[in-house]
């Protein structure tokens, strides 16, 4: 297999798609995409860098060249993943903005980022110290956007001043998560509608004031 040779797209039955950024960026993805879809398929303990390399179309001395082990491979895809944002869209309402913020995170971890993160923080390699700082880093890297939901809708008049936003938020996607990683229920826009109405009355009702 040459050096940097494409594979087939990770996660698809079709051909690669030109991306900008040169070969570093593009080998770069494809080891990342090919880490988290071993990571899924067979987990913590059987991942290794032969198998990524393998399965990213590249040989095992380019990937060794950038992470010196699996773990740290593993831990630079999984903190790329968790800094995807999830951006809290401006609807005009309380209700229909923490819809669509609901919404986003329900299709988010419906799909591959839900099936890693499951995996992640479910099996060996949260003894990892970076992927065990992964759930913070979730967390972190999206309550200062969605807390902009609540920002907006104290100054519409619709939630007093005092409300926190952080409760807020973490009231909405707690059921969402406990889905994902214990109950293992679908997540669906229904899911959303619930969580959303939920957190709506519940901050109308003065339940999350600082």
């Amino acid at each position: 297999m040459e050096d940097g040779a494409s594979g087939p797209e990770v996660g698809t039955g079709s051909g690669k798609r030109p991306r900008p950024g040169g070969r570093s960026a593009r080998v770069r993805e494809d080891v990342f995409a090919a880490t988290l879809a071993e990571l899924v398929e067979v987990g913590y303990t059987a991942l290794t860098i032969e198998r990524v390399a393998a399965r990213a179309g590249v040989h095992k001395t380019t990937v060794y060249r950038r992470w010196e082990d699996k773990d740290s491979l593993l831990v630079a895809a999984v903190s790329e993943l968790a800094a995807q944002p999830v951006p809290a869209v401006d609807t005009g309402g309380l209700r229909s903005d923490l819809f669509a913020y609901a919404s986003a995170i329900v299709s988010l971890l419906a799909g591959p980022v839900g099936r890693v993160a499951r995996t992640a923080l479910t099996s060996d390699a949260m003894r990892v110290p970076g992927i065990a700082a992964f759930k913070d880093e979730l967390f972190a890297t999206r309550r200062p956007l969605s807390a902009e939901i609540v920002r907006r809708a104290v100054e519409r008049g619709e939630l007093d001043p005092g409300t926190d936003p952080h409760q807020v938020i973490d009231f909405l996607v707690a059921p969402v998560y406990f889905r994902l990683m214990l109950s293992e229920e679908l997540l669906d826009d229904e899911l959303a509608r619930q969580v959303t109405d939920a957190t709506v009355a519940a901050a109308r009702a003065g339940a999350f004031a600082s």
